[in-house]
């Protein structure tokens, strides 16, 4: 009996431990999510990212959130993908006296879920400005749900971070940014997502999408040193440096290049850039940046050289 009974102290031991370890299963979380200050004229539509700051205990596929604003002085017209979110489903929102409710879900791909470590913006309100000159709104964030995935899809959490909007006086001199982003062959890139950080910082503080031309503006930007980032689906990303002055408009034209496209043909994993990866592989050609695909630092290692052969032969999609 006594045998019995130690080992029925042992089972429940185990079983209270197991349990206290599921209590404590860490859920998704993020060192903040946020905008940052914000500010435009009086009948202008002006675009707010919300951003989100180091990503842990995830991946999130989905995160809904309330934003409490003036809507006197602003309000919310539409609701936009973000920078980490641009695979994912069209965003959902409904404004109420108090501010906008918005929800965003991924696309089902487990890839596309905002990953660990990751930073930039998940949504991109667009205000429309209908306050008077001079006065402000507060932009708080509350009730922030940041979902786990499969199996048990419970929520987390993390701090907001909270910014003014401010109608601009009539005598505040902008500068601006504008240009045109193709491919290295020249044809123009519509739908590209652009947006603008500070020099020493990864907070979006704004953001647009290229036209039908490829064309794109950074409309109320002020006199100081930021990164125009370029971002497209199946394309490399790029960042350009620019310095803006005050009333200055800064011409800013990007070319992206597509991945797997070696040979600047506009054609990903063909034969040629199959041929080029492998004579890289063994040291007959030097590979540049764009021979990474696995995104480890190391050129044309084994990782890629398999990554554009499975594309050669549409095994892998290179997004």
């Amino acid at each position: 009996m006594k045998k019995g009974r130690n080992g029925l102290v042992k089972g429940l031991t185990i079983l209270v431990a197991a349990a206290a370890f599921v209590m404590f299963v860490a859920l998704p979380t993020a060192t903040n999510i946020g905008v940052a200050d914000a500010h435009g004229y009086t009948d202008a539509q002006v675009l707010v990212p919300i951003n989100i700051t180091d990503v842990q205990d995830g991946p999130v596929p989905s995160l809904i959130f309330d934003i409490k604003y003036d809507n006197s002085v602003i309000n919310v017209s539409e609701v936009q993908k973000g920078a980490l979110t641009l695979n994912w489903q069209t965003p959902a929102y409904y404004n109420h006296e108090w501010g906008t409710r918005v929800a965003i879900v991924y696309d089902s791909v487990d890839d596309h879920a905002i990953q660990n470590g990751a930073t930039g913006s998940v949504v991109v309100l667009n205000f429309s400005v209908n306050g008077v000159l001079g006065t402000t709104s507060v932009m708080d964030l509350s009730n922030i749900q940041l979902a786990e995935g499969a199996p048990d899809y419970q929520i987390g959490t993390a701090p907001a971070k909270n910014g003014t909007f401010t109608v601009q006086h009539g005598d505040v001199t902008s500068g601006k940014i504008t240009g045109q982003i193709t491919t290295v062959t020249g044809t123009v890139m519509a739908g590209v997502t652009v947006t603008l950080t500070a020099n020493d910082s990864s907070e979006v503080l704004e953001a647009t999408i290229t036209n039908e031309t490829g064309y794109f503006n950074l409309t109320t930007v002020e006199a100081a040193e930021y990164y125009v980032n370029s971002t497209k689906l199946r394309y490399w990303d790029n960042s350009t440096l620019v310095t803006v002055q005050s009333s200055e408009t800064k011409t800013v034209n990007v070319v992206l290049s597509r991945k797997g496209d070696l040979n600047d043909n506009e054609r990903s994993a063909d034969a040629g850039d199959v041929t080029m990866m492998l004579r890289a592989s063994v040291y007959k050609l030097t590979p540049d940046w764009r021979f990474d695909l696995n995104n480890n630092g190391r050129l044309a290692d084994a990782g890629d050289v398999t990554m554009m052969l499975r594309a050669s032969v549409y095994k892998l999609e290179l997004l």
